[in-house]
């Protein structure tokens, strides 16, 4: 039997690990919410978003900040490049979903190959060591790694569902992900909506990356694998359903780290893709919850009536 303090070390460690995890997630199912685009060139993103604050901090010496600047800069330009000039061009010429779905995946495997390229197939990290300071707390090895994570992405969650209900693009990008054809009728610019989701979603996997390259070693094929878990979890936690994803995120992430208490630890990478098959084969609309309705979903079904009466 495992004593309760070795139970309340492994929840802890899970959770630390499991909150890049939840950030991967994030911006996937947010793009897919409000482009209506599985994009796993979101892959590409995140490779180049290591890389650009490796080659800041490994190679160029500087400061962890400034690679932290590095990798949501780089992921932002990468974000605007494929939306710019993939997403907006194939739309132009009216590419069916397949066609897309295909072009995302060609991306982030040419990222892969450039990476593999520029900087070798050898496991990479930013800082030249993974070991961070440790504090006991309870008889709780909590470093400060750790406290770091759970911060960076308590902010990121908090800052994103705020900028989605509170900004006026925010707002303008969940009207285009309710109802396009509705949200371009009262003006509001599809493309532009579109636009900000990628650049968002990049700069939350811009961090995220930052954050899981200061705790383990990657590899250029490292984002693929990576994007696999949130997929994951996007589409058990209900397409379209950012909390959903982020829950079960979450979830997912602490079973695959502590089922090293039932299995070898080699066996987790066939957990991720176990868990990729149940979502695909048991749960292809994801697990749904009731929704509060929202008022511009309500203006939406008046829009598409008409001629009924007001008292109708």
């Amino acid at each position: 039997m495992f004593s309760p303090l070795i139970l309340v070390q492994i929840l802890w460690t899970s959770l630390a690990t499991t909150s890049c995890f939840v950030l991967f997630a994030l911006a996937f199912a947010l793009v897919l919410k409000v482009n209506r685009v599985f994009n796993f060139a979101q892959a590409a993103i995140m490779t180049v978003a290591f890389y650009a604050a490796f080659t800041a901090v490994a190679r160029g010496g500087a400061p962890g900040w400034a690679g932290l600047l590095a990798a949501l800069a780089g992921a932002a330009f990468m974000a605007v490049a494929l939306q710019v000039l993939g997403f907006r061009a194939l739309q132009r010429r009216r590419a069916s979903s397949m066609f897309v779905f295909i072009f995302t995946l060609i991306v982030s495997e040419l990222i892969s190959y450039v990476a593999m390229l520029l900087f070798g197939t050898w496991p990479a990290t930013i800082f030249p060591s993974l070991f961070w300071p440790v504090t006991m707390v309870g008889g709780i090895a909590v470093s400060q790694w750790d406290m770091l994570a759970l911060g960076a992405t308590a902010v990121a969650l908090i800052a994103t569902f705020a900028f989605l209900h509170l900004s006026r693009i925010g707002q303008a990008m969940t009207a285009v992900a309710d109802n396009p054809d509705l949200a371009a009728f009262y003006g509001i610019d599809r493309n532009r909506a579109q636009l900000a989701a990628m650049v968002l979603a990049g700069l939350i996997n811009g961090l995220a990356m930052f954050l899981y390259g200061t705790r383990a070693q990657v590899q250029p094929t490292s984002a693929i694998e990576l994007l696999l878990f949130a997929i994951a979890a996007t589409i058990i936690g209900g397409i379209g359903n950012l909390g959903g994803a982020v829950v079960t995120a979450v979830v997912l992430g602490l079973v695959q780290n502590a089922s090293v208490l039932f299995i070898p630890s080699e066996w987790q990478g066939f957990l991720l893709y176990f868990f990729l098959f149940l979502a695909i084969v048991l749960f292809p609309r994801g697990v749904h919850l009731p929704v509060r309705k929202r008022p511009f979903r309500t203006v939406a079904a008046a829009a598409r009536r008409p001629e009924e009466p007001a008292g109708g």
